[in-house]
């Protein structure tokens, strides 16, 4: 049994690891932002196109990333990943003209288009039944830890020895959890392709059966809003904040990092409620899901003012933290139930593709009303944004599964 738990536990922190040096490169290229734009004479509108680069090739290949895990196998997108985001890395490195810029950035997108199809179906298959909740709160945490140390760690290479030794030294973070992941590749003994006590359904037979699956674009949806909330807060919270709460750079910037350490936190807690069975997963989305929106309502109303807002956006992230172990859960049993184990890949490649689409249309969505000084909208469509999410969650159907995750484990 000791065996197992280590098994388990390692099998965590290399999925973990490989998840965060993901979202580290969300931040590679914003991060030298003030080193890349007057070295390349970059505006505001060029150095966003960088971004929407990323996050469009990241949305368009997680679909396709999806059928190329369940084809390959989840190690082999892993390692994929890992070496794409470290060649970003490099191009970004040795850029002379913005179109180097620009394949840096879609090189990076299809790096992270690969982790969530391939770090599902490794934990999915590899995890045994109590850790699968915990395997999920940390895989979503260290994800945001990833985000954390980015700006510190680029910025404090950057001023001390220039961007582009910054750059290279970016690609080492990929290249050294691809050295460890290889290394240890045998924690991940089984997946799609060499498991014979997996059934798969009718549905999931079929290439794009996932498709006429309801539950499927329930999830794509569920993030889809949720992604979209955030990308409000990640995008305008300091903007918003300065005019609604008179708060200076400082502490706008502050109430953010509240949100995202509370949300930290809140996965971690979250862990635990997979575990119980007097309430669905769905039924922990939704009532997370529900205070963090009733707190996005009290952030709009303005009814709180000055430092109240880092107190309500920690608040809020906290709930959408303990919303996320139970909301992978939830895809997985309503996966397996109506298409098998082996269409994980696919399915968590295509429903995470939803966050993508959110996390890259809100800006555009949300930014007129900006323009027009409608700052307090623009956090009440936080707040409907988080509604709509709640009622995606509460109607995906998350049954029991078919195959128990103790019938897929050696």
């Amino acid at each position: 049994m000791k065996n197992s738990e280590n098994k388990d536990l390692e099998a965590i922190f290399l999925v973990s690891i490989a998840h965060a040096s993901s979202h580290f490169y969300h931040l590679v290229i914003p991060s030298l932002f003030p080193w890349l734009m007057p070295a390349f004479g970059l505006n505001f509108v060029e150095a966003g196109a960088l971004m929407t680069t990323f996050f469009v090739t990241s949305a368009v290949g997680q679909s396709g990333m999806g059928f190329f895990v369940d084809k390959t196998g989840p190690k082999a997108g892993l390692y994929l990943g890992l070496v794409l985001l470290a060649s970003s890395a490099i191009v970004l490195g040795l850029s002379t003209h913005i179109a180097m810029l620009f394949l840096a950035a879609a090189l990076a997108g299809a790096g992270n288009s690969v982790f969530h199809p391939a770090d599902y179906s490794l934990i999915n298959y590899n995890i045994t039944k109590p850790f699968l909740g915990h395997a999920f709160a940390w895989h979503t945490f260290t994800g945001n830890i990833g985000w954390a140390i980015c700006p510190l760690f680029m910025v404090t290479i950057a001023e001390s020895a220039g961007w582009r030794t910054a750059a290279f030294a970016a690609s080492a973070v990929a290249i050294i959890v691809l050295a460890i992941e290889i290394t240890r590749s045998s924690v991940f003994a089984k997946d799609q392709r060499n498991d014979p006590t997996v059934r798969t359904k009718a549905a999931g037979d079929k290439v794009f059966g996932f498709l006429k699956e309801k539950a499927v674009w329930q999830c794509f949806f569920f993030f889809f809003f949720t992604a979209g909330a955030f990308g409000v807060l990640q995008s305008f919270s300091q903007t918003i904040f300065n005019h609604l709460y008179n708060l200076d750079l400082k502490a706008s910037s502050t109430a953010l990092t509240a949100y995202l350490l509370c949300s930290g936190i809140g996965c971690l807690v979250g862990g635990f409620f997979t575990n119980q069975s007097k309430i669905s997963s769905s039924g922990v989305v939704g009532l997370s899901l529900t205070f963090s929106a009733l707190m996005s309502l009290v952030l709009a109303s303005c009814f709180f003012t000055g430092y109240w807002a880092i107190v309500l956006m920690g608040a809020m992230g906290l709930g959408t933290g303990i919303a996320s172990p139970s909301r992978d859960i939830m895809i997985r049993k309503a996966t397996v139930n109506k298409l098998g184990m082996k269409s994980l890949g696919r399915v968590y490649g295509f429903t995470y593709c939803g966050m993508d689409v959110g996390q890259s249309l809100s800006p555009i969505v949300f930014a007129p009303l900006l323009d027009n000084e409608l700052f307090m909208m623009a956090l009440f469509g936080v707040a409907v944004f988080q509604s709509l999410a709640i009622f995606t969650a509460l109607n995906v159907d998350d049954g029991e599964a078919v195959v128990a995750p103790e019938r897929i484990i050696n």
